[in-house]
């Protein structure tokens, strides 16, 4: 009995935090891609700019990571719940538990979360900007990739005996 509620905690403390922490990480690591000017320099007057210190990058990533955190509660938790967990619970049946496959799936997974959100937002009344979006189409597949990263190494779904 105490080794299947290990299991469930750790299922679900897996869940839970791994979209978290990976809407975070890709948020803030895409932030530096995309948006360098607004992390690394800061506007003096409309048209002088200078390096930001440390303080004030470290500053601009914090709320970036913000709002990645924010979308990993508004994005993130529902698409473990729907399409996260499933797809655990199905590779776990037919004995794909390799890290290199849930990465995998991740990334497949959290493309198709990407396309449902930009094309339910916006997608419908521009799609050809959603698909040329440039950088920012790495968000899916990174945070899906970094979340399936996650959730393995907490879950350890290759101890997983299955009968």
């Amino acid at each position: 009995m105490k080794e299947a509620w290990r299991r469930w905690k750790a299922l679900i403390a897996a869940s839970l935090i791994a979209p978290i922490l990976a809407t975070t990480l890709s948020a803030t690591l895409l932030a530096m891609l995309v948006f360098p000017e607004l992390i690394f320099q800061v506007e003096v007057t409309s048209d002088v700019h200078r390096d930001a210190s440390l303080r004030e990058v470290a500053t601009s990533l914090v709320g970036f990571a913000l709002m990645g955190l924010a979308f990993g509660v508004m994005l993130g938790w529902p698409a473990m719940i729907i399409g996260g967990v499933p797809l655990h619970a199905f590779l776990v049946r037919i004995h794909r538990t390799g890290f290199l496959i849930y990465a995998l799936s991740g990334a497949l997974l959290g493309t198709l979360v990407m396309l449902v959100y930009f094309f339910g937002t916006s997608g419908f009344r521009d799609p050809v900007s959603v698909l040329t979006s440039g950088p920012i189409l790495l968000s899916g597949p990174l945070t899906g990739l970094l979340t399936a990263a996650q959730f393995w190494l907490i879950r350890r779904p290759d101890r997983i005996l299955v009968s």
